[in-house]
């Protein structure tokens, strides 16, 4: 069997496996019933995956397995490849895109890592292939952020920073003549950040923990962790803090939340009144009003919210658990915070690598 499906309320965990032949089986059912790669809550034509694909594809990456990735990514591209060519040419360029990507030489320009840390990053950029051309353009989006995210755990160094620098300047400079966009982009002359978080024990414990996690995972583990960081005791829910960027390269919410609980970085919401701080006076109102608890209408939200503690304490923590809610983990509060620092000086360092040192285009 392709799948496992482990009942634990409120969140159903499906573990697929990697193993299979196709993208489709380990898809196991859960895309779009005429492009079984895709995504159900997005339009097929935004090529939206269904799950994270970073498992199969890591099998099929090492394995040298071009036809393998070309398939996963004509399946994710099919509802909208382009114009102009027949449904085996495009079949055709996206198995040799597949080649490409697979003998991309990233350590032409990059230095240092492990096997796994390439292998981490050559999956990603099989990923960001779906949606992205690797040239200049590429700084303007939100992909090295995805990529800042999903290497969090790896330490590289950047070889030819001064090129590469000179190169992004000169695009700049290219385009700020053609476009007024680029001409607010000033000119970038200091040295490429080392692509290494710091020595820190208790972020090391914390970037360990996300590098066991499937990509697609970590990078949704990410989000929620520098999202919760900026408040360590203000719950929310792990699919709310899935951000769009993250869901499109592929990513069953569900799975990946339920990784994220389980992987010990989260912890579930005990602080009522910061949970409560979430609420709007209607929501307030409307729960008292379901709850039987009498309440007037010129009140104010935190006045509601007091009678709504005093009065309906253990419904409202029910709710709060079924909900999903979570908060950091006390353990991780002050790691979490160094790597939201880390992600973001990072971020800029892949902006520039991802542009002009893949040898990609």
């Amino acid at each position: 069997m392709a799948t496992q499906t482990l009942a634990q309320p409120p969140i159903e965990l499906t573990l697929r496996d990697p193993s299979v032949s196709d993208p489709v089986t380990f898809a196991a059912g859960l895309g779009n019933p005429e492009f079984p790669c895709l995504s159900r809550a997005h339009s097929p034509s935004s090529c939206v995956p269904c799950v994270d694909f970073s498992p199969w594809l890591r099998g099929r990456i090492q394995e040298g397995d071009v036809n393998a990735v070309g398939e996963y990514l004509w399946r994710v591209r099919q509802a909208n490849p382009g114009v102009g060519e027949s449904a085996e040419q495009f079949r055709e360029r996206f198995r040799d895109l597949a080649g490409a990507l697979l003998a991309a030489p990233l350590t032409r320009y990059l230095e240092g890592g492990s096997g796994e840390a390439f292998l981490d990053l050559r999956v990603t950029l099989v990923l960001l292939a779906v949606h992205e051309s690797f040239s200049g353009f590429i700084m303007t989006g939100e992909a090295p952020d995805f990529v800042a995210a999903v290497m969090a755990p790896h330490a590289l160094n950047i070889r030819g920073a001064e090129e590469l620098i000179d190169r992004r300047n000169a695009f700049v400079l290219q385009m700020g003549q053609e476009m007024s966009y680029w001409a607010n982009w000033p000119t970038f002359s200091p040295a490429l950040r080392r692509l290494a978080p710091p020595e820190h024990g208790s972020l090391r414990v914390l970037l360990d923990t996300l590098r066991r996690l499937p990509l697609g995972t970590r990078a949704h583990a990410v989000d929620a962790l520098r999202h919760l960081s900026a408040d360590p005791q203000l719950p929310r829910t792990l699919p709310s803090l899935s951000r769009y960027e993250t869901r499109k390269r592929g990513l069953d919410v569900s799975d990946s939340s339920h990784r994220i609980v389980e992987s010990g970085l989260v912890v579930p919401a005990s602080d009522l009144a910061a949970w409560l701080s979430g609420w709007t006076r209607r929501d307030l109102l409307g729960f008292l009003a379901q709850s039987g608890v009498s309440a007037r209408n010129s009140w104010s939200k935190e006045r509601l919210a007091e009678v709504a503690k005093a009065e309906c304490a253990e419904l409202l923590r029910e709710r709060m658990a079924a909900s999903g809610a979570v908060e950091l983990a006390p353990a991780h509060v002050e790691a979490a915070r160094r790597l939201r620092a880390y992600v973001d000086r990072a971020r800029e360092t892949w902006r520039v690598w991802l542009a002009f040192a893949t040898g990609l285009q």
